[in-house]
C-alpha cells in the first residue's frame, strides 16, 4: 500500500452550533488535511504536506491530525504567520457556505523550498485541491510537488473543490484549475463544479470536455449530493451509486471523505482505468460519506474501515 500525500491548506473551521445560530465551535479542517485524516482513519498512510502556524489554532489542528493517525513528516511550522479561518454557514438541511479569513496565513506560505525532493515514490498518490492554487508560495509548491510526483511514478489526484471567493474572480479560479488539470490521473468534481468549468449542464458532455483538458486522467468522479455519485472513464463508460440514506447534520468534509475513501482503496488495490473498476470504490465512499454527514465537523467525523464496512 502506497502513501497518500495531501498538499495544501490546513485551516480552522468555525461551525455554528445550529443553522442560523450565532454560537460557533472550532473544528480542524481544510480539504487536504481532511483527506489525509480520512485515509489515516481508514488504515492507510495519510500524510499532510503544508505549513502550520504555532498559534493555538494550529496546535489544535496538529493534535487532531495526529489523533486521526495522520503523518506530519512533510509538514513545517512557522510562527510568523497565523492560521487561516473559515467561517461556515449552515442551511437547515445541513448544506454549507464559507467565508474565509486567509490573507498571508501559514498555509499560503508553504514554499517550493519546503517540498522535499524524495517525498514520492512509484505507487504513491499526491492529492491536492484548487484552494491551494491561489497566487502564493503555496501554488508554486504545488507545481514542484506535482512535477516530482509524476517524475517518481506516483499518481496525482485533483479534487477541484472550487472556491471562487478566494480568487479575484470566478474566471481566475477556473483558469487556475485548467492549468493543473493536465497533470491529474484522477479528477473529482461536483455536478455544479462540472457545469462551471465546462459550461455544460449535461453531465456526459461536461465530462467529455473535462477529459480533453485533463489529458492524463483515466477517470472523473462526479458527486451529486443526495443524488449519489458517478465515475466516468475515457472510453465513455460510467458507473453510478445512490447516496447513503442518513439524517444530515453537516456536509462539511463529505466531499473530502469521498475522495479520501476512493484513494485509500486505490492505494490498497491498485489504479484502474475503467469506470467499472471503481464500483467497489463508489459503494465504499458513499457509505463513508453517509457517516460523515451524520456528524458535525470534518476531521473528527471521519470513519474507520470497520465502521464503513458495516454500512456498505
Amino acid at each position: 500500500m502506497g502513501k497518500i500525500v495531501c498538499i495544501g491548506e490546513c485551516i480552522m473551521d468555525l461551525l455554528p452550533l445550529k443553522a442560523g445560530g450565532s454560537e460557533y465551535v472550532a473544528k480542524a479542517g481544510g480539504a487536504p488535511a481532511n483527506v489525509a485524516a480520512c485515509v489515516a482513519r481508514l488504515g492507510g498512510d495519510g500524510c499532510y504536506m503544508g505549513k502550520l502556524s504555532e498559534d493555538g489554532f494550529s496546535e489544535l489542528i496538529a493534535g487532531k491530525l495526529v489523533d486521526a493517525g495522520v503523518s506530519l513528516r512533510y509538514a513545517v511550522r512557522d510562527a510568523a504567520y497565523p492560521t487561516a479561518i473559515a467561517l461556515v454557514t449552515l442551511t437547515p438541511d445541513g448544506d454549507r457556505s464559507f467565508t474565509f479569513y486567509r490573507k498571508e496565513t501559514a498555509d499560503l506560505m508553504f514554499s517550493p523550498e519546503d517540498v522535499p525532493y524524495d517525498f514520492a515514490k512509484r505507487g504513491d498518490i499526491l492529492h491536492f485541491c484548487s484552494v491551494g492554487l491561489v497566487e502564493s508560495p503555496l501554488k508554486r509548491a504545488h507545481e514542484k510537488a506535482v512535477r516530482l510526483a509524476r517524475e517518481a511514478g506516483a499518481y496525482v489526484s485533483f479534487d477541484v473543490n472550487l472556491r471562487p471567493a478566494l480568487y479575484s474572480s470566478e474566471a481566475a479560479c477556473v483558469e487556475a484549475v485548467n492549468a493543473f488539470l493536465p497533470y491529474a490521473d484522477i479528477v473529482k468534481v461536483t455536478d455544479d463544479e462540472l457545469a462551471i468549468l465546462t459550461g455544460e449542464r449535461d453531465e456526459v458532455a461536461g465530462v467529455g470536455k473535462l477529459l480533453r483538458r485533463a489529458e492524463s486522467a483515466a477517470v472523473v468522479f462526479v458527486t451529486k449530493g443526495e443524488k449519489g455519485a458517478t465515475v466516468h472513464d475515457r472510453e465513455g463508460g460510467s458507473v453510478s451509486v445512490p447516496a447513503a440514506k442518513v439524517k444530515v447534520a453537516d456536509t462539511t468534509g463529505a466531499g473530502d471523505c469521498f475522495i479520501g475513501s476512493v484513494l485509500f482503496l486505490v492505494s490498497r488495490d491498485g489504479f484502474g482505468k475503467r469506470a467499472e473498476d471503481y464500483l467497489p470504490h463508489l459503494k465504499f465512499a458513499s457509505a463513508a460519506c453517509g457517516i460523515v454527514c451524520s456528524k458535525k465537523g470534518a476531521i473528527e467525523s471521519m470513519p474507520t474501515y470497520d465502521e464503513v464496512m458495516k454500512n456498505v
